[in-house]
């Protein structure tokens, strides 16, 4: 019967802990939305293509 009251104990102490550490983290951290974000250049599938540098990839040899 101890054995379970101080199970029940400490159960409840991590939640009280856990709902204490989510409300203080909550109260000071502030959200920021941006309204209009700022485009990324487009990149065409050419351009990523040509910065590939082929001559660095290994070389498989097969034999017939």
């Amino acid at each position: 019967m101890r054995r379970a009251v101080i199970c029940v104990t400490a159960g409840l102490a991590a939640v009280a802990i856990g709902f204490g550490l989510n409300s203080a983290t909550s109260k000071s951290t502030r959200e920021i939305s941006i309204s209009n974000p700022i485009p990324t250049p487009a990149i065409s599938i050419w351009e990523i293509h040509n910065q590939v540098h082929l001559e660095f990839l290994p070389v498989q040899h097969l034999e017939d």
